[in-house]
C-alpha cells in the first residue's frame, strides 16, 4: 500500500515539517507552497525524504479557481512520479494525523478501491445553494482583498446577480449533462479516480464551467465522482448538510464561522471522532494537543493492534 499525501500549505513550516515527518515513512509528500509565501520559509523541509515541492506555484486565493488548480498541480506531479501510488490523500500543511501510521496503512489496505469522498447535488439543496447561482467573473484572477480590483469584482458579481443572471448548477460537456455535487477539499482517492480527474481538468468543455464558480476545490472533483461509475464506490453521502464537516470523512473540523485552532481541551472528542486526521493544528497553540496524540498514537502501536 502507498500512498501519496497532496500537501497545500502557505504558512507555519515548524507544522508543515511536523505533519510529515509525522505519516508513514515510505509516503511520497507532494507539497504546495502559495506563491505570496517566502519560499525559503520552507527549504529544510524540501530535503526530507520522499517531499516533492511542486515546480509550479500558484498564487492561491480563497474560494477561487487558483485554489482547485494548486490542487491539480500537486495531483499531477503525483501521478507522474516514478512510483506507483495506490492512494492520493488531500491535506492542508495544517492536518495532523490521530491514527498510528500502521493504522492508517492497514485502514486503506483492507478498503482499497473505495473513494473516501462525499458529495451533495447543489441544485437539492434550495436556499442553501444561493452563493453558488453567483456568476463571478475575473475568478481566476488575484487581486489583493480590499484593493480596487478586489472591489470591482465583488461589484461586478453582485450586478450581474441583481440583473438576474444565475450561475447554473449543471452543465453540459460533450453532450453528457454534469450535476454539480459539492464536498470537502480533504479526501483519498484511488488512482483510477485520480486518473479521471485530471483526462476532465484537460477536457476544456468540462473545465470552463468553473472558471466563474465559487469554491471549484470543493465542487471540481466531486462532480467528477457523482456523475460517472465511481459514485458506486464513494462513500454514503448525506442528501443534506449543513456543514462542511458533514461531508468530510476522514479529518475532523470544527467550523463554525471560522475553522477552530485546535488546543489541548480538544482532545477527547478528536480520539472519539473516529477520524483520521484532524486540522487544524497551528505551531505553539497546538504543541500540547500534539504531544498528547503522539502519546496515544505510539501507544497504540506498542498495542500491536491492527
Amino acid at each position: 500500500m502507498k500512498l501519496a499525501f497532496l500537501i497545500t500549505a502557505h504558512n507555519d513550516p515548524s507544522q508543515l515539517r511536523r505533519l510529515i515527518t509525522s505519516l508513514p515513512a515510505g509516503s511520497g509528500f507532494f507539497v504546495h507552497i502559495d506563491a505570496k509565501s517566502d519560499l525559503s520559509a520552507f527549504s529544510g523541509i524540501a530535503q526530507l525524504p520522499n517531499v516533492h515541492f511542486a515546480g509550479q506555484r500558484i498564487n492561491v486565493m480563497w474560494g477561487s479557481y487558483s485554489q482547485l488548480k494548486s490542487q491539480v498541480v500537486l495531483l499531477k506531479d503525483a501521478m507522474a512520479s516514478e512510483e506507483h501510488y495506490d492512494y492520493f490523500i488531500s491535506l492542508s500543511g495544517l492536518d495532523y494525523p490521530l491514527w498510528s501510521n500502521g493504522r492508517l496503512l492497514s485502514f486503506f489496505s483492507a478498503r482499497q478501491g473505495t473513494e473516501f469522498i462525499e458529495g451533495i447535488r447543489l441544485d437539492r439543496q434550495g436556499g442553501q445553494s444561493r452563493l453558488y447561482r453567483h456568476r463571478r467573473p475575473l475568478n481566476r484572477f488575484f487581486f489583493r482583498y480590499g484593493s480596487i480590483g478586489s472591489k470591482f469584482r465583488v461589484a461586478l458579481r453582485e450586478i450581474i446577480y441583481a440583473l438576474g443572471f444565475r450561475k447554473p448548477l449543471s452543465f453540459k460537456a460533450h453532450g453528457k449533462t454534469y450535476h454539480v455535487y459539492k464536498g470537502s477539499s480533504w479526501w483519498a482517492i484511488t488512482r483510477g479516480l485520480a486518473q479521471s480527474v485530471l483526462d476532465h481538468w484537460a477536457d476544456n468543455e468540462y473545465r470552463r464551467f468553473f472558471l466563474d464558480f465559487f469554491g471549484p476545490d470543493e465542487t471540481f472533483v466531486h462532480t467528477v465522482v457523482f456523475n460517472s461509475s465511481f459514485k458506486d464506490r464513494a462513500l454514503p453521502s448525506p442528501e443534506h448538510a449543513e456543514h462542511l464537516e458533514d461531508l468530510t470523512p476522514l479529518t475532523f473540523i470544527d467550523y463554525t464561522t471560522v475553522i477552530k485552532v485546535l488546543d489541548d481541551s480538544d482532545f477527547d472528542r478528536l480520539m472519539a471522532s473516529g477520524k483520521l486526521f484532524c486540522r487544524k493544528v497551528v505551531s505553539g497553540a497546538s504543541d500540547s494537543l500534539v504531544q498528547r496524540i503522539e502519546r496515544e498514537r505510539e501507544n497504540y502501536s506498542n498495542s500491536g493492534e491492527r
